[in-house]
């Protein structure tokens, strides 16, 4: 027997989809950061990472004012904090001290990184679309900084540091496995 699901809940299916949290700054220089899930690497050359952001958020708002955003993937050592950065704030008002993290320099950007993330890829806006009821934000990397420790063959050590997945609502996944297929 087969059931019939609302199309709208599609996202549920494609899943666990990548957890990172995404910051920015405003014009004035006040921090923002958020989870996202709607993410995807969309290009090598040059290198672009597209987010899928409500038109209403800050981090819509941020990178259309400065041009930029860093995107540090959600690790199972900060993954609590990371998604209680979905707290609605004023404007003005960090999620960082709200939650407990902690703002880092970055290197090419000024939208700050996460500290407590063991990478941070910092981006330039490169374009914005509008799709559907949100904007993909594309963002060319320009620099990622990354701790030494985290690394296994030049990716994230998910086996150690586990790397955390969106299925849908309050449902997650947190991966600690790598398998090889032979793709020849």
């Amino acid at each position: 027997m087969s059931k019939n699901i609302r199309v709208n809940q599609f996202y549920g299916f494609i899943a666990p989809r990548p957890t990172v949290c995404v910051s920015t700054v405003d014009e004035n220089g006040n921090a923002n950061i958020a989870p996202y899930s709607f993410v995807i690497p969309l290009s090598f050359d040059p290198p672009l990472i597209g987010i899928g952001s409500a038109p209403t958020r800050d981090t819509t708002h941020n990178s259309r004012e400065t041009g930029e955003f860093v995107v540090s993937p959600v690790t199972e050592s900060w993954k609590e904090e990371a998604i209680k950065t979905e707290v609605s704030l004023p404007r003005e008002e960090s999620e960082f001290d709200e939650v407990g993290l902690t703002e880092k320099s970055s290197q090419k950007v000024e939208a700050p990184s996460v500290e407590e993330a063991p990478v941070n890829i910092e981006c330039e806006l490169q374009d914005e679309f509008e799709v559907g009821d949100h904007v993909l934000l594309a963002g060319k990397v320009v620099n990622i900084e990354c701790d030494e420790s985290s690394l296994k063959n030049d990716r994230l050590d998910l086996e150690d540091l586990g790397a955390l997945g969106h299925i849908k609502g309050e449902e997650f996944h947190l991966s600690k496995t790598m398998t090889e297929i032979d793709r020849g």
